[in-house]
């Protein structure tokens, strides 16, 4: 998968993996040597020789997907709920769109809508402001990464990515 996207493999072909195992990132070549479609479309390949650590910038998986957002930030007296949509999430931090002003290093208290029964809760801090997008209603978009926030949010934020593909893949839809 590439940008959300499957992409073709051939019987044969070598592909690189990367994946995270036991809290750090891993990479092996391997060669595609089968396919299956059901349950869920998966690739058989080969047991690689060597299993290497890859250190990598990004520490979580990002889900390109729009969801409600509620957030004030903290640091004004009085801030008032500001609504925004999500572009993408992660068990890291979110990017999302507003009308509302954020500045970078902004902390913020955020509410996102996961489902219309389930939403995640805390805090951030705005690492990243864009520039207002004429093509986007003028909206920013803010670039958050969550405050100490524990293993059991994270793993929540990470079931939801991975139903939410796997929810994708059923439909065809990548």
């Amino acid at each position: 998968m590439r940008k959300g996207a499957l992409l073709p493999m051939r019987i044969g072909q070598e592909i690189k993996v990367i994946m995270r195992h036991r809290n750090s990132t891993v990479g092996f070549l391997t060669k595609v040597v089968g396919r299956r479609r059901e349950p869920i479309p998966y690739l058989i390949i080969t047991k690689p020789e060597r299993i290497v650590s890859i250190n990598q910038k990004r520490e979580y998986v990002r889900l390109s997907v729009s969801l409600p957002v509620r957030f004030r930030v903290i640091d004004e007296e009085g801030g008032s709920i500001q609504e925004g949509v999500t572009i993408d999430i992660s068990a890291g931090g979110a990017l999302f769109s507003t009308q509302a002003e954020v500045k970078a290093g902004q902390k913020i208290e955020i509410e996102i809508q996961l489902s219309p029964e389930k939403t995640f809760s805390c805090h951030a801090h705005a690492i990243r402001i864009f520039e207002r997008d004429k093509t986007d209603k003028n909206a920013i978009r803010v670039a958050i990464e969550y405050d100490g926030i524990g293993e059991g949010h994270r793993d929540r934020i990470f079931r939801f990515i991975f139903e939410k593909q796997r929810e994708w893949l059923k439909k065809g839809i990548t």
